[in-house]
């Protein structure tokens, strides 16, 4: 069996793999299941990291539904289970959080050409999609901040386990996803012999 250094594909065979991932119904299924089991470990689905991964992995049409729809998930677990309060306040940020998915997705899903054609562009794509996602998103969530802080505080401690926090998750889902194209990549490659 070939090792994945002698099997590196050509620029067609990853885009086709990664096509082929990207119009499965697996992947935004998977996507959206991990992003639902998420809000049993923090009250606050890691957003960022769902949709910048989303933006980079699928369409932007199923990367738009499936963020936005852990989103809902997570303001309907919010509301619905955790009591959040329904002030304007609440509501605001709940929509806020929204917003930054949108926002994020719309960047992410950009996808240049170097990000389609090898395992490098891909990897730094996914990089600055996750990077800048968490600026985008954790921006406008600082500029709504003192309007909406309602006593409480966000320092830079604060910031950066959110920000280890899209990181470990994100990670976590590109590593998965690099797994199920490493195999498809393998039998595209095992297949020509």
């Amino acid at each position: 069996m070939a090792t994945f250094l002698e099997a590196q594909p050509r620029a067609d065979h990853f885009a086709q793999a990664w096509r082929s991932l990207a119009e499965s119904r697996v992947l935004p299924f998977s996507l959206l299941a991990i992003g639902t089991a998420s809000n049993v470990i923090y009250a606050h689905a890691p957003l960022v990291a769902f949709t910048a991964v989303g933006g980079v992995l699928l369409s932007r049409r199923r990367a738009l539904a499936v963020s936005l729809l852990i989103w809902l998930v997570n303001q309907g677990i919010g509301f619905g289970l955790r009591d959040y309060p329904l002030t304007s306040v609440a509501l605001t940020w709940g929509a806020l959080m929204g917003l930054g998915t949108v926002m994020v997705v719309a960047f992410a899903s950009w996808r240049p050409a170097f990000s389609q054609s090898n395992w490098a562009g891909h990897l730094a794509w996914t990089a600055i999609a996750v990077l800048i996602g968490f600026g985008l998103y954790q921006g406008l969530i600082l500029l709504a901040f003192p309007l909406l802080a309602d006593g409480h505080t966000m320092g830079w401690n604060i910031i950066a386990q959110l920000f280890l926090k899209q990181l470990v998750w994100a990670g976590a889902m590109i590593l998965g996803h690099s797994l199920l194209m490493w195999r498809r990549l393998m039998a595209t490659h095992l297949a020509q012999f």
